[in-house]
């Protein structure tokens, strides 16, 4: 016999997947914000036991980095970094397999052709002798996806806590564009945990610019006790600073508590749908 508990979560989640198919209904948006204060407030939650002393600091453009709400990914709320504009990611996606000045999402802080595009958080706060671990969720997306998979086009995304890189996927490498689409011309290939979502006909096309992102993914990282330790959240164009890339962490999942698991509203949604959005085929396009 299923538990009310099960049937409680699995009507959760088929009602995300259904609203997420009326596109029209969310009220996905986002607020730019270099404001540290306001950054670490939609950050943390109520499972901090054991942490104190809180402070941020970031680096990089400040139209880099905001807060959100009505995501289609089910975490809810948070905060968005991206190496361009995070202002420009709501909306519909209306274009992929283009060239550079066509896309979707294409803003280029740096030098005009020169990598490094780089955009940077970092908490830090005191853990005593009670906290032990670190848990949050979130999800990297990007306009990179899938055309420039396995190529020197090979954004990143890092979560170092204490200078260690525990942004992993669920078969432990870490995040990248080239371990979630290793081979554009082959799709049998995609890592487990990619979603893709291209234009227009896309799981979230109507909701969100990005052309392909993650799964819901969780992070979990030793402390340092009695000690001060640092939180870096940390996305980087690498190859050039063309094609936006962007990290979604889940407001209120930071602290010392795992959280309950997001349900995957997308992946019920594209079963929903038959799959079909998931296949659409997609031509290479040229970077200039």
């Amino acid at each position: 016999m299923i538990s009310s508990h099960k049937i409680a979560a699995l009507t959760a989640t088929l009602t995300t997947a259904l609203s997420l198919l009326a596109a029209p209904a969310m009220a996905f948006s986002v607020g730019a914000t270099n404001n540290t204060e306001t950054l670490k407030n939609n950050l943390l939650g109520k499972n901090t036991v054991g942490l104190s002393n809180f402070s941020v600091s970031i680096t990089g453009n400040q139209a880099a980095f905001g807060t959100f709400t009505n995501d289609p990914f089910g975490l809810q709320s948070g905060v968005v970094l991206s190496t361009g504009k995070v202002i420009d990611i709501p909306g519909q996606n209306q274009k992929d397999n283009l060239m550079t000045n066509g896309s979707d999402l294409n803003t280029d802080f740096g030098p005009k052709g020169e990598a490094g595009d780089s955009t940077q958080l970092d908490l830090s706060f005191f853990a005593d002798d009670t906290a032990e671990k670190l848990f949050f969720e979130y999800v990297f997306g990007s306009e990179e996806f899938p055309e420039f998979g396995g190529s020197e086009f090979n954004d990143d995304f890092q979560l170092l806590l204490n200078g260690h890189n525990l942004a992993k996927l669920s078969d432990g490498k870490i995040v990248t564009i080239n371990n979630l689409v290793p081979d554009p011309n082959n799709r049998s290939t995609d890592n487990s945990d990619y979603i893709n979502n291209p234009s227009l006909t896309g799981i979230a096309a109507n909701i969100i610019k990005l052309d392909g992102f993650t799964k819901v993914l969780g992070f979990e990282g030793l402390l340092k006790q009695n000690q001060t330790n640092v939180l870096s959240i940390r996305i980087k164009d690498v190859g050039d600073g063309n094609f936006d890339s962007a990290v979604f962490i889940k407001g209120g999942s930071l602290g010392t508590i795992k959280a309950e698991a997001v349900p995957e509203p997308l992946t019920v949604g594209g079963l929903i749908a038959g799959g079909a959005m998931l296949a659409a085929g997609r031509k290479l396009r040229a970077r200039k």
